[in-house]
C-alpha cells in the first residue's frame, strides 16, 4: 500500500487545476464578448429598424 503521492500525481493534479481555472476564465472572457456583441448588434438593429418615415406616411 503506498502512502503519499509521488511527484507526478500531485503534479497533474496541479496541473489540471490551473488548466480548469483557465479555461473556466476563457469561457467568461468569451461570454463576455458575446453578450458585447449581442449588445452592440441590438443597438444596430434598433437603429436600422428606426429608419424614416415617407412624407405621405407622416401625416
Amino acid at each position: 500500500m503506498r502512502i503519499g503521492h509521488i511527484h507526478a500525481d500531485v503534479y497533474d493534479r496541479e496541473s489540471d487545476y490551473w488548466q480548469d481555472i483557465e479555461d473556466a476564465e476563457n469561457a467568461q472572457i468569451e461570454a463576455k464578448k458575446s453578450l458585447s456583441k449581442a449588445a452592440t448588434d441590438d443597438k444596430k438593429s434598433k437603429t436600422i429598424d428606426i429608419g424614416s418615415v415617407p412624407q405621405e406616411d407622416a401625416k
